[in-house]
């Protein structure tokens, strides 16, 4: 199935029509928009596959958790009321993060009912809290009465100082709890505004973090060509997603997934996997309410490595395709997975990391891990950015061979490309099997913007192999003056 793809004023795309197809090819001169575009139907059809309920759920109660977690220090355990109180305040929050935890996309007609227990949890949890902090002031005198029977020589020191200390830790707490009851009613917001607008609500939130974490942007303006100026994509039978004002608009005509959404870029991400899933997991300090970090690593590297972490049931969907990779005549090894996550290469009867293997190797390596993994399968979308990259010309044709037999088997896959040597082969491969060119989508980038998409095959692919191959004609045939 192919389908048009409308953008406008997004990215270097004023105006832009693309066809996607089985095997989709976007081809051009760098800084034309191949890989934005690779990226940003990637972020759409991510948020799409994705269960964004339960996200923005539990993104919306990350700062009461946070407050718990800090309330947690605070509250004096030898205070069996107030130990008490909290502990009932932490239970209620258990309940309603399984109640979150438990709920699927697939039981939206249940969304209303789970809606009305969370909010009798954090109505429960407000309550406590207001409880708690009646309690605090209620003790106030106490603490004067507490310091009496301290010798009369240091009395007035020892217990002024110690009072201090003990009134602005109350306070502390204090202040903490009403955060909390602000967080608490912000929640409870959320939850009143009824089942179907918190699924567009959650949508709305999860196509926004998409873009963000994917492109890297502290907002989406960012990514317009002319920020005064609204943007759109309109993606044929599925939707369209805006950008008006700073905010993102969409409106959803079928809810397309795909067995698994890939995308893959340069190699060094992969040599670097372990520093990089360090650098995400390395402890955030933030208050409430803070807005997400950006990492500086793309949201989709941290997409595909989880995904590899699982190993799937059933067969391989491409084995031909992942023996002619691993097999003697190209790779002669293989890329696997080790117990503790790190990445290597197997090659007769040794292990290689992946810091000494060559880049091309990890390149085909990964695909064929994928497929080994059943990661990509049929159903599947692959998005990968310059598939040549490091390959010798002979394992670019190779690399043609393999994407274009997982696309005609079943998988949709979307490259952005600078290789004739990719090109060549898609052309002789269509010429050779006539009834194969339908799989194809072609799609010239250019400085002025994409030409028709539209336009016949064969005079597209020659109007694209002459721009990518001029530099060197032209050079060839100053060489022979000379």
């Amino acid at each position: 199935m192919s389908f048009q793809v409308k953008i406008k004023n997004i990215g270097k795309l004023a105006d832009a029509d693309i066809r996607i197809g089985d095997l989709t090819v976007f081809a051009g001169p760098n800084n034309t928009g191949k890989s934005f575009v690779s990226k940003l139907l990637y972020s759409l059809f991510n948020a799409m596959n994705a269960d964004p309920v339960k996200g923005y759920m539990n993104n919306s109660m990350k700062p009461v958790r946070i407050l718990l977690r800090r309330l947690i220090r605070r509250i004096p355990i030898e205070d069996d009321s107030l130990s008490s109180l909290f502990e009932e305040m932490n239970k209620e929050f258990e309940k309603l993060r399984n109640l979150i935890k438990e709920y699927s996309t697939d039981e939206f007609e249940e969304l209303g009912k789970i809606i009305l227990d969370c909010l009798e949890k954090t109505n429960r949890m407000e309550k406590i809290s207001k409880d708690i902090i009646s309690l605090l002031k209620a003790n106030e005198n106490d603490i004067e009465n507490k310091y009496n029977p301290v010798p009369p020589a240091h009395s007035r020191l020892v217990r002024s100082s110690k009072q201090i200390a003990e009134n602005i830790e109350r306070r502390r707490v204090i202040m903490f709890l009403e955060d909390l009851i602000r967080s608490l009613s912000k929640l409870n917001n959320t939850f009143e505004s009824g089942s179907e607008q918190i699924f567009h609500d959650s949508m709305r939130w999860k196509i926004e973090q998409s873009l963000i974490q994917n492109f890297q942007v502290s907002k989406l303006p960012h990514l317009q060509d002319v920020e005064s100026t609204s943007s759109e994509v309109e993606i044929e039978g599925f939707g369209n997603f805006k950008i008006v004002n700073d905010k993102p608009q969409f409106r959803i005509t079928l809810a397309q997934t795909y067995a698994n959404l890939i995308y893959l870029e340069s190699p060094f991400y992969w040599k670097l996997k372990n520093a990089l899933e360090n650098i995400r997991d390395y402890p955030s300090f933030r208050r409430p309410g803070d807005r997400e970090r950006l990492s500086g690593v793309p949201e989709y590297f941290y997409d595909l490595a989880r995904a590899l972490k699982f190993q799937y049931t059933g067969d391989m969907a491409f084995p031909h395709i992942y023996e002619r990779l691993t097999g003697k005549d190209v790779m002669g090894g293989k890329m696997a997975l080790s117990e503790t996550g790190d990445l290597l290469f197997h090659e007769n009867g040794r292990q290689f990391p992946m810091s000494l293997t060559a880049t091309g190797v990890a390149n085909l390596g990964i695909l064929a891990l994928l497929i080994e993994r059943k990661v990509l399968d049929k159903g599947a979308f692959l998005f990968i950015d310059e598939p040549e990259a490091h390959l010798h010309p002979a394992w670019q044709v190779i690399m043609a061979e393999a994407l274009f037999d997982i696309a005609k088997q079943g998988a949709k896959v979307v490259i952005a490309t600078h290789s004739p040597d990719i090109l060549k082969w898609l052309e002789v491969h269509a010429k050779e099997n006539p009834e194969d060119k339908k799989l194809i989508a072609l799609n010239h980038f250019t400085y002025q913007g994409i030409r028709d998409s539209e336009q016949d095959f064969e005079v597209k692919m020659a109007m694209i192999k002459k721009s990518l191959t001029e530099p060197f004609s032209n050079l060839y045939l100053k060489g022979l003056t000379l």
